[in-house]
């Protein structure tokens, strides 16, 4: 309790530079004379604290305590701000004490001069409390039972040692040591539900280097040549890397990909109405026109 107490003298002197004994007696609860055998023992720790007497006196640093005794140099204090800042964003950190108190300690003014949010628009509250109880599985090195829906749909329950969290392609991922599969998988946080931290610790596994999904059972890829329309070129390159497209004829995009053939890619098509034709194979031609004539049919009705 006393190295707390110290720590937040500490940090309030470097933040405001002066106090009155009776404030920072007020802001502990405590008696004036503990605040002052605190002083007593940071001078004692080699902390230049000095009390002034008289009107405008205090307690107080030394100017240059900050300056002398940093071990960082400016940018690097800026990029420690700058990652506590990032965490922030994310909507799953509690760091806006640290924060706080770094920006104090480091003496800058405006540490919000930067924005950085990585969560979807509309991000739901659900995905933000996972994010936090991920994380705190992952430095608590303690397991965690979800129920996960993979990308086709289907459910199952799932115990597993979390390793890493790791953002990719706009979306937040677990990887994670799967106690069911006894392997290495992957999981979309926004795709876990009934989140629980279990008793009980995991034992030190080093995750894969690289972020990588299993290929589902029975899986088929399907190589496609597309034409997308004029309108639609700020989505093609949203989507689809530049070495992909090709410009065509009065101002259209081609597209030549490979996508897993399931229920995901269908509607991602459709997705781009007028915009798109499937210039081959002829039989997503086909399914394509099928489901929109049952589109057509639901409006006509």
């Amino acid at each position: 309790m006393k190295d707390s107490r110290l720590f937040e003298i500490l940090y309030l002197l470097m933040e405001r530079r002066s106090v009155t004994a009776g404030e920072l007696a007020q802001r502990l609860e405590v008696s004036e004379r503990t605040v002052y055998r605190d002083i007593d023992a940071l001078s004692a720790a080699g902390i230049p604290v000095f009390a002034q007497r008289g009107q405008g006196g205090g307690i107080r640093l030394m100017e240059q305590f900050v300056l002398d005794r940093a071990l960082l140099s400016q940018a690097q204090q800026d990029e420690i701000l700058f990652a506590l800042q990032a965490i922030l964003a994310t909507g799953g950190g509690t760091e806006e004490d640290t924060l706080a108190r770094l920006t104090a300690l480091f003496r800058r003014e405006g540490a919000d001069w930067l924005e950085v949010d990585f969560t979807d628009w509309g991000s739901a509250p659900a995905e933000r409390e996972n994010f936090a109880l991920v994380k705190g599985a992952i430095l608590g090195h303690r397991p965690l039972s979800f129920t996960y829906y993979s990308s086709a749909g289907k459910r199952s329950r799932r115990t597993a040692e979390p390793a890493r969290l790791v953002f990719k392609g706009g979306c937040w991922y677990l990887s994670a040591f799967c106690r069911q599969r006894q392997d290495w998988r992957i999981f979309r946080l926004v795709r876990m539900e009934d989140l629980t931290v279990e008793a009980g610790t995991c034992p030190p596994r080093r995750p894969p280097e690289r972020l990588e999904s299993p290929l589902p059972e029975g899986y088929r890829g399907v190589d496609l040549r597309l034409r997308f329309a004029p309108s639609a070129a700020w989505r093609v390159r949203d989507y689809f890397h530049p070495s992909q497209i090709t410009p065509g004829p009065e101002g259209c995009l081609l597209v030549r990909c490979t996508f897993p053939e399931d229920n995901w890619l269908l509607s991602f098509l459709l997705s781009f109405g007028g915009q798109l034709e499937v210039l081959a194979p002829d039989y997503w031609r086909g399914l394509l026109a099928a489901e929109a004539k049952k589109t057509a049919a639901v409006y006509e009705t």
